[in-house]
């Protein structure tokens, strides 16, 4: 079975938790495209320069955080999923996370939850990307439908107001008609009198 592609963003100071992390990766059938990175200025040049599936972040870095990261990420305005991993994290800890938009965290000594976390967040990712396009889809459509119905609006009041104009027009055409008959029989009755007199 062919390893599946990942490109990680690896939120860890410790290169030996980085490659604990990576040979987890490939142990669940992962062939991962990795950086590492410890700060939030090395994080931000990251997420600039390369495309990347998912971010693990450790919660504690020297001068970092989890909570940090995820802030970058939120500032970037990527949506990528977010995972942190601590060698200990209290619930409250794990629950703010949660909340601030991390998408799970695994313990370290608790890799067996990382393949099926990363599935999970990854398929939230896809469903939530293609929500998005269909609404973009649909607002685009809903848009363009607003200009061919102005479109067409203006169109039938243009021709409305050439209906009315061709009808005012014919008024005035019957009223000049009716005039001209009027002229005409009076005409008529003048000259039918005038040939009785002769």
């Amino acid at each position: 079975m062919a390893s599946k592609a990942l490109r990680v963003l690896i939120v860890e100071d410790s290169e030996d938790d980085a490659r604990l992390l990576l040979n987890e990766l490939r142990h669940s059938g992962y062939a991962p495209e990795f950086e590492r990175v410890e700060n939030g200025a090395a994080m931000k040049a990251a997420l600039a320069e390369k495309q990347w599936d998912i971010i693990i972040s450790d919660h504690t870095l020297p001068d970092f955080s989890g909570l940090a990261a995820l802030a970058v990420l939120k500032e970037s305005g990527l949506d990528l999923p977010f995972l942190l991993v601590s060698g200990m994290i209290g619930e409250e800890k794990a629950v703010k996370a949660m909340k601030a938009g991390a998408h799970d965290y695994i313990m370290k000594d608790n890799y067996a939850r990382l393949a099926p976390a990363i599935e999970r967040a990854l398929r939230e990712t896809t469903v939530r990307r293609e929500k998005r396009q269909a609404v973009d889809k649909l607002r685009r459509a809903h848009a363009e439908l607003e200009i061919r119905v102005r479109e067409r609006t203006a169109e039938l009041a243009h021709a409305n107001e050439t209906l009315q104009a061709e009808i005012i027009e014919r008024k005035v055409l019957e009223k000049e008609l009716l005039r001209a008959n009027d002229t005409l029989e009076q005409c008529v009755a003048e000259r039918t009198e005038q040939l009785e007199i002769q």
